[in-house]
């Protein structure tokens, strides 16, 4: 389900009083705030699944780098016995499971890395192009990401995986060079570009998720005003 379609399954889910647990798998800026109106907070889990891809009438379209990984975590960070009993599940059927310590800021973090790349994507498109043909669209991609990192910064969230650290000081044309590679391939087609035109009222409702957590944060972030103007306005 995309995010903006929870709130409706929301009361089917709570009064299913055999599952005592709920893993919501997918883009969430707002951590568990809506899902806690309704059902219980021992019963969330949160979590993101790394593949991506859309649906083609009634065929599933998919990406998989590697072994399919989900990442999961309990809201208060802390590794529980249902997180080992969840990641066993899954690695017996194939799935390689990540336990996060602070899935919320791993939400945020990668909310703040693809909604510059799908207001990109959707500008591109604007301009009958895919986003690996403009030069300018990545540039901005590129500075809309990084100024959402240093948003994130100064509102103490940290940047996980850490590895997404490095991308605020490795040098900008590697980092477009990656990126270019990466929307050019077959995954990125799929689980980027392919993900992003199936799920417009989704990423909208994610980059307004975003823009709401960041509204009042010091930090220029001008690229994204000038992307969501080009994709969403």
């Amino acid at each position: 389900m995309q995010r903006q379609q929870i709130s409706s399954i929301l009361p089917i889910l709570k009064n299913n009083k055999k599952v005592p647990t709920i893993i919501f798998i997918g883009n969430n800026v707002n951590s568990a705030d809506e899902y806690l109106q309704v059902i219980n907070k021992n019963r969330i889990l949160l979590g993101f699944g790394g593949p991506g891809g859309y649906r083609e009438e009634n065929v599933v379209v998919i990406a998989y780098i590697d072994k399919a990984i989900l990442y999961v975590g309990e809201l208060d960070g802390n590794y529980s016995d249902r997180l080992e009993k969840i990641k066993n599940t899954f690695s017996n059927s194939g799935i390689k499971v990540d336990i996060s310590e602070n899935i919320d800021a791993w939400l945020k973090t990668h909310a703040a890395f693809i909604s510059p790349l799908a207001m990109a994507s959707y500008a591109a498109r604007k301009n009958n192009k895919r986003l690996g043909e403009e030069e300018e669209l990545l540039d901005l991609s590129l500075i809309a990401f990084r100024e959402n990192f240093k948003a994130l910064k100064e509102l103490s969230i940290p940047i996980l995986p850490k590895k997404f650290k490095t991308l605020a000081w490795i040098p900008k044309f590697i980092i477009k060079r990656q990126l270019r590679k990466l929307v050019n391939s077959e995954f990125g087609r799929i689980a980027l570009s392919g993900h992003a035109d199936s799920a417009y009222d989704e990423m909208m409702r994610l980059t307004n998720d975003f823009r709401d957590l960041v509204k009042n944060v010091r930090t220029n972030l001008d690229a994204n005003k000038e992307l969501y103007q080009l994709s969403f306005a």
